[in-house]
């Protein structure tokens, strides 16, 4: 049952759907690895799994998670080590860092024809606060995703608005992804407007 006040539980009705004809799917901050557990534990034999994450101890984590909690054989993923920012800029991700794990550090395949993109912004739980995502970055990377988007590909990005960091990247996200072509694209926000503290918001991106 979906907790409709746990955003980051909220999106999965999304993602869900999205997952029944998705064949790439591209976690573009990995974190401790629980959104990309969940999607690939519920996506279709034969998908590609990408998850991307600056940080060294995320890849660690990522990779550890799927490795005991998800028997897969029927499907491909690849744990980069690396800014998502440059790695989407190109769907290269032989542009990455190399020195972390991964299950793949040849990468001799692209990053193209995204189904499914997701961004849990913020700061790796557990982690150091003050190595958060950025509003510069943030919004480079969304515009990566966007140019490797499939036309039906879904987008969702969750911001933390609790902190002034936080605020500020939930203001330029928004701001951005409200300047996208209606033509092109559906775009939409949930959050909770009754609780206190600034609870996270979630935002959707849909091709049309």
């Amino acid at each position: 049952m979906i907790n409709y006040n746990h955003v980051v539980q909220f999106q999965h009705i999304f993602w869900d759907e999205q997952l029944k004809s998705a064949k790439t799917i591209v976690d573009a901050t990995a974190g401790n690895g629980h959104d990309l557990l969940y999607l690939a534990q519920h996506c279709l034999p034969g998908s590609t799994l990408w998850g991307i994450d600056k940080q060294t101890k995320a890849i660690e984590a990522s990779t550890k998670r799927l490795h005991t909690e998800c028997a897969r054989p029927d499907i491909t993923y690849h744990l980069v080590h690396g800014t998502h920012e440059d790695i989407l800029a190109t769907g290269n991700p032989a542009t990455a860092q190399n020195d972390g794990p991964t299950t793949n550090t040849k990468y001799n395949t692209a990053i193209t024809n995204i189904d499914l993109l997701i961004f849990n912004l913020g700061y790796l739980p557990g982690s150091d606060h003050t190595m958060m995502t950025k509003p510069d970055s943030t919004i480079q990377a969304i515009k990566g995703g966007l140019d490797l988007l499939n036309p039906k590909g879904l987008i969702t990005i969750v911001t933390y608005p609790g902190t002034p960091e936080g605020e500020r990247e939930d203001e330029a996200v928004c701001e951005f992804i409200s300047t996208l072509p209606q033509k092109s694209y559906d775009v939409a926000t949930w959050k909770l407007v009754n609780q206190a503290n600034k609870p996270p918001i979630l935002y959707i991106i849909k091709g049309r």
